[in-house]
């Protein structure tokens, strides 16, 4: 038992200055959080998810004037913002192929003092019907830490919409960066609304949406995906936290490019308030995609290999999309070079696998081919895409028929063969038109002589 000494009131001293620090923080949180008590305006956007609180600009707690903003910021005005948080969301739910059935309001409070790099804390509040948002944003800010906030917040109300516990589900963080810096690459600047206009114009899709990650990604060592699902807010100096945005919008954008990609981003989201390591998340939402870890890891270094050998129209030159294309449709197997002997690692030709191997064995290394072969046709030179599409069509709808007779059909064996023989010959067909691309690479052909 503690001495009776020890429960002894404080001296009145030390009680006053308590008391009044506890004031203080008191006044100052009502001040965040409760933006009626700065007598604060109060509007709502076109769906009443967001509601935004703030002062007219040029007051002491409104947005920053026009005039007084800083390089590459933007105003953040109350009436201006709610138009943008509607614009993202509908950019946002429409790349998601979501439909908007919002549950959670955000409330967002515009703090004219607040310092524009000062850090954006999306507080989430339990109640009894769901969950409650808050942030509070600066007079000014710049296009992508704005974006990247609402994003945060969009994200959070999406995931925890049906989350009926009071653990509130995290977004990770490359899923967050990520999505901000696609729809930023995609819409460019319009999808921040301005004051100057009071709105924000639809235009076409921004031409070069890997510009800036582009350069920056050039030449740095590739980062596993298992690394990349690790990272904490905090960890990185300014320039770390550039690359890691462009690296997050790099795996977003090749997720989406995925035949079910954005299926797999929605189950991830509904998926992540049901378990505590988003990796495993991951890989529930994206099972027929990546059966292991490891399969994403090949796919992710596939994906990043694709990106930074591209040239500077974001294409890979035509040697490289031949040789790409060559180690696709080769791939490691292990065979036994003896009778005992340990088996070792043998490449063989995919149309090699097929012919001479049970279809339980070579149906992985097959739906593998098909997913490179959808990153190389993307990133190949035009002259090429119509053959690499040719190859994965017919390794796709080899693995279909075989899928097909395994399950209704009565003379399975017979079918098998069938499809075998349909692949190998349409295969031996592309083969032969894939050898006079080569035959007239420029690698192939000599450099003229010149004379002395």
């Amino acid at each position: 038992m503690r001495p009776l000494a020890d429960r002894r009131p404080a001296p009145p001293l030390l009680a006053g200055l308590w008391f009044a620090a506890w004031l203080i923080g008191l006044l100052a949180a009502q001040a965040q959080l409760a933006p009626s008590a700065m007598r604060l305006h109060r509007y709502e956007s076109r769906t009443q998810q967001f509601v935004v609180f703030g002062a007219l600009p040029g007051t002491a707690f409104g947005a920053t004037a026009l005039s007084l903003l800083e390089t590459n910021h933007v105003q953040i005005e109350p009436t201006v913002l709610v138009l943008t948080c509607e614009r993202l969301k509908f950019e946002l739910l429409k790349e998601l192929n979501m439909s908007d059935g919002w549950t959670g309001q955000i409330h967002i409070t515009v703090r004219g003092d607040m310092p524009p790099a000062e850090v954006v804390v999306v507080e989430s509040q339990w109640f009894s019907n769901g969950w409650r948002y808050r942030m509070v944003l600066p007079g000014q800010m710049e296009r992508p830490r704005l974006v990247r906030a609402l994003t945060r917040a969009l994200l959070l109300e999406l995931t925890n919409r049906h989350n009926r516990s009071q653990r509130l589900a995290e977004i990770p963080l490359w899923l967050e960066a990520g999505l901000a810096a696609h729809l930023l690459a995609v819409h460019g600047e319009t999808l921040v609304a301005e004051n100057r206009t009071r709105r924000s114009s639809d235009q076409g899709l921004v031409a070069d949406v890997f510009r800036d990650a582009h350069l920056r990604l050039q030449g740095h060592e590739l980062t596993a995906f298992s690394d990349l699902t690790l990272a904490q807010p905090g960890q990185f100096t300014e320039e770390q936290w550039e690359v890691f945005r462009c690296i997050s919008q790099l795996l977003v954008a090749e997720l989406l490019l995925l035949p079910e990609g954005r299926a797999g981003l929605r189950e991830l989201l509904r998926l992540l308030p049901s378990y505590l390591n988003p990796q495993l998340a991951f890989l529930r939402a994206f099972e027929p995609q990546f059966p292991s870890m490891l399969e994403v890891e090949k796919w992710w270094s596939a994906a990043w290999l694709n990106f930074t050998t591209r040239d500077r129209h974001l294409r890979l030159s035509f040697d490289a999309s031949l040789r790409q294309l060559e180690e696709i449709l080769t791939t490691p197997i292990a065979v036994r070079v003896g009778t005992n002997a340990m088996p070792g690692r043998k490449e063989l030709p995919l149309r090699e696998l097929i012919a001479n191997t049970e279809y339980l064995r070579h149906q992985p290394a097959v739906a593998q081919a098909t997913l490179q072969l959808q990153l190389l046709q993307v990133s190949a030179p035009g002259e090429l895409t119509r053959l690499i599409g040719d190859y994965r069509q017919s390794l796709l709808t080899y693995l279909k028929r075989r899928t097909e007779f395994s399950t209704s059909s009565t003379s399975k064996s017979a079918d098998a063969k069938i499809a075998v023989k349909d692949a190998l010959q349409q295969l031996d067909l592309l083969d032969v038109i894939r050898e006079d691309f080569q035959r007239v690479s420029p690698a192939a052909v000599p450099a003229p002589v010149v004379p002395e």
